[in-house]
């Protein structure tokens, strides 16, 4: 029997022409456009040659249904989200399967709020999949609209912000050097930079969605980055992932740093400015617990996934967070990770403190992440054994934990693997944590 794609708090996933098909696209787009009902909906895409066709059929679907339907184009994923609050849309579709490789592509679904849908939404419109489907009669089709001014309006918002300083940033004149895989942001970064008043240099900055690097943006995906950098004594290197929403900062004095301190950095710029909690996921590293010491306020921590982080946030009234994998939120801009705004933040610290000094306050942590390929449960009674003097926290899979110290492992939202990582003091500890976890799979 064909797999069937995942579908998740992170979007419907699949293999283009094997699990993700046109006729999949359409029924779960009738499925999400019936469950949320209204009349307008966004649509936009990344790069990847085959997001044109499914956006394609995403379009067709709604139209066919009579809703009234925008395509933005190529835009980030965030600019996709803060467009539905922005013209206060009955839902939206993002294509693009963010990270992952590029014989993988998505739908992101985005409900009236610009948010992505919460797990109950998404077992709903799995509930009614097969239920018979309702087109529009000939009268009954709208015009399709394009709006190509998104990511003006998006950077727009980015820069009424108290938490970004403008005029600081265009005095500094800072070198810039972005990396954008030739994905969704390959035109929104640059811009953002140049409006800022940086001078700036583009690395894989255009629309053929060819990935020339792994997608994820991490360090040690990122040496060309680096070494253009200093070359080109850049003052800062910024990369973020296909849709724009994850993002990787690196600075002269430090090199590419690792992913886990993009949301601590962008938090600090925030909590300056005001005072307020924090919330991030499971996998976030303690960094930010540290950054929360400096300014007295609390740490909350979410099941993986945007949607459970934001909720999260409007939950305890957290002002910033985000996920470890480099996925900044602040829900005064946009209440979703935004490549953009971390860009905005980082670009502030900098203008304010010396950021090198400001990192090396920060304790050093060491992490390491794993995958393992996994069709079944998590063996959980035998990992209670194996981490028996932990507090266990079960609502991501199971997330282990002592003061300085933690294991979280989890089926993915993303990838029919399971996710295995694990920070401590320690590079050795941290690898035996590791260890101890794998001798069960």
């Amino acid at each position: 029997m064909k797999e069937k794609p995942l579908f998740t708090v992170s979007g419907l996933r699949g293999i283009v022409g094997d699990t993700l098909t046109i006729p999949v696209v359409i029924s779960y787009t009738e499925a999400f456009a019936r469950f949320l009902g209204g009349s307008l909906y966004i649509v936009g895409q990344d790069t990847r040659p085959h997001s044109l066709a499914i956006k394609m059929a995403v379009i067709s679907t709604l139209l066919a249904m009579g809703k009234e339907v925008v395509d933005l184009g190529v835009v980030p994923t965030p600019t996709l989200l803060y467009s539905v609050r922005k013209k206060g849309a009955s839902g939206g579709v993002m294509i693009t399967a963010s990270h992952n490789p590029a014989e993988w592509n998505a739908l992101k679904f985005v409900n009236q709020s610009g948010l992505f849908l919460e797990s109950s939404q998404v077992q709903e419109i799995s509930r009614v999949i097969s239920q018979s489907q309702s087109w529009a009669k000939f009268s009954e089709f709208k015009p399709l609209r394009i709006n190509n001014n998104a990511i003006k309006d998006h950077i727009q918002k980015i820069l009424e912000s108290p938490y970004v300083d403008v005029k600081g940033i265009r005095r500094k004149r800072l070198r810039v050097i972005c990396d954008c895989i030739n994905g969704a942001a390959f035109e929104a970064i640059p811009m953002l930079l140049e409006t800022l008043g940086c001078d700036v240099i583009a690395l894989n900055c255009d629309d053929s969605g060819e990935f020339l690097r792994n997608p994820e943006p991490r360090k040690e995906y990122l040496g060309e980055l680096e070494s253009l950098m200093y070359e080109n004594d850049a003052d800062v290197a910024f990369a973020t992932d296909p849709d724009g929403d994850r993002l990787v900062v690196g600075f002269k004095e430090t090199g590419i740093l690792s992913e886990e301190y993009t949301v601590p950095l962008a938090a600090h710029c925030v909590l300056k400015k005001e005072r307020g909690n924090l919330a991030v996921n499971f996998s976030t590293s303690m960094m930010v617990e540290e950054i929360a010491r400096w300014h007295n306020v609390d740490v909350f921590r979410s099941p993986v996934g945007e949607a459970n982080v934001v909720s999260l946030m409007n939950e305890r009234n957290a002002i910033a967070g985000g996920e470890g994998n480099g996925g900044v939120i602040v829900p005064a801009i946009n209440p979703c990770r935004d490549s953009l705004v971390g860009i905005a933040l980082i670009l502030s610290l900098m203008v304010e403190e010396n950021v090198v000094e400001l990192i090396s306050r920060i304790p050093k942590y060491f992490m390491a992440k794993h995958r393992v390929e996994w069709d079944k449960d998590l063996p959980a009674t035998e990992l209670e054994k194996e981490f028996r003097g932990f507090k266990l926290n079960s609502n991501d899979g199971m997330y282990f934990r002592k003061k300085t110290e933690w294991i979280h492992i989890r089926k993915s939202n993303t990838e029919p693997v399971v996710r295995i990582i694990a920070e401590s003091e320690s590079e050795d500890r941290t690898g035996r944590l590791i260890e101890r976890a794998l001798h069960h799979f």
